[in-house]
């Protein structure tokens, strides 16, 4: 998957809907909610609850109508629990985790364009797609020292200079001491980041995650589109800012609206004929390959089942993401007898798979044929979310 390159940001009154595209392709629909603001990322200062020693796990009060839930591991400072009524600083990691509310961290994370700072964690480690040993040497030698604490180097961090990750770490520093500073003058529960101007700013934060690739952004709301050309300009960005007004809507660009209407029908149509069938369920996600409008066309050979599943592969993980779907994914591909084929549509499906920031496991084919993989759940389906929003619009 390419790089994503463009943001385009249709403003609703009850949502941002955010169209992360990378070469006039969707790869990722944000709906953000106005009316209803996640928590997931926030940190809070928390009041300890109660402590559950047959779970080895404690729940605390942060004060959004649910105790959120904080697992021995996600715990910092000491190997026992505080005491009940404590105040405790912890990140929302997961919302609603079932009837155990919304899954706590102590290990708070302040995200930059290039690193991630952990104020209480230590040493230096790397995102997995920072492979070479140089590379990452190198960037140690330029981050080790800079802050007190944890430090994660991004995918985006490679090739980047020392200049732009010291940048990087003095802003993820200054904004961690904001935060920080709210801890002492608020009392628990609270949430932290919400009193921080820019730190739940859905723009910013993808900014944050896509800024080092992104080369434009286009927004329908002229006061927004003038506010971040205004940020932008005083950091030095180079990203075009663009307000919106023509007559077509912003998601006519890219056709990102046809793109949308794609995600959410059950069948996609690929340009050779080939068709991918998607099934949801509750737990499992069946995906079929069907290659009967893929056969020859003008007098050509018909396809052979490696082709139609290499071409297959790529689309199927573009619409896992895009989708937003999660659990267990078994997908038909069309039946190759070769072990080698097997081999190149698994690397092919593995590498498009790879830009997907929700892990995904892949268990490669089982002995029926299918291919097994899984996809952490991440929120709504974007199916749901979008009905959500629909009916909150009645």
């Amino acid at each position: 998957m390419s790089r994503v390159d463009r943001l385009i940001c249709h403003v609703l009154p009850r949502a941002f809907l955010m169209a992360l595209v990378a070469e006039g392709r969707l790869v990722e629909l944000q709906v953000v909610r106005r009316d209803k603001p996640g928590h997931v990322d926030g940190i809070f200062l928390g009041r300890l609850e109660r402590v559950m020693p047959e779970l080895d796990a404690a729940f605390v009060d942060i004060g959004i109508g649910r105790s959120g839930f904080l697992r021995a591991e996600d715990r910092a400072g000491g190997e026992d629990w505080p005491p009940p009524g404590a105040p405790v600083l912890a990140q929302v990691r997961h919302d609603d985790e079932g009837d155990k509310g919304p899954r706590l961290s102590m290990n708070v994370a302040v995200t930059g364009r290039y690193l991630v700072y952990h104020p209480v964690g230590s040493g230096v480690s790397f995102s997995r797609r920072i492979a070479g040993e140089s590379e990452r040497d190198r960037l140690r030698g330029h981050v080790e020292g800079l802050l007190e604490g944890g430090v994660v180097l991004r995918t985006a961090a490679a090739g980047a200079s020392a200049e732009v990750l010291r940048a990087d770490a003095t802003n993820v520093m200054e904004r961690w001491e904001k935060i920080r500073r709210q801890a002492f003058d608020l009392d628990p529960p609270a949430e932290l980041t919400a009193h921080v101007p820019g730190e739940r700013d859905p723009i910013a934060r993808a900014l944050r995650d896509h800024g080092a690739g992104l080369d434009e952004v286009i927004l329908d709301d002229r006061a927004m589109a003038r506010a971040l050309q205004d940020e932008m300009d005083r950091l030095g960005e180079k990203i075009r800012v663009r307000w919106h007004n023509g007559a077509m809507p912003a998601f006519e660009i890219d056709d990102v609206a046809g793109q949308i209407d794609t995600a959410l029908a059950p069948r996609i149509v690929l340009e050779s004929g080939v068709e991918v069938l998607f099934e949801p369920g509750e737990t499992l996600c069946a995906v079929d390959v069907d290659s009967a409008g893929a056969g020859g066309r003008q007098g050509r050979a018909p396809r052979r089942p490696v082709e139609v599943n290499l071409e297959a592969a790529p689309a199927i993980a573009q619409q896992l993401r895009l989708r937003n779907l999660a659990g267990a994914v078994v997908i038909d591909f069309v039946t190759m007898r070769s072990a080698y084929d097997r081999d190149k549509v698994q690397a092919v499906l593995a590498e498009a798979l790879a830009s997907d920031p929700v892990p995904t496991q892949l268990y490669g084919f089982t002995r029926l044929g299918h291919f097994e993989l899984t996809r952490a759940r991440r929120g709504p389906t974007l199916a749901a979310q979008l009905e959500a929003l629909e009916r909150s619009d009645d």
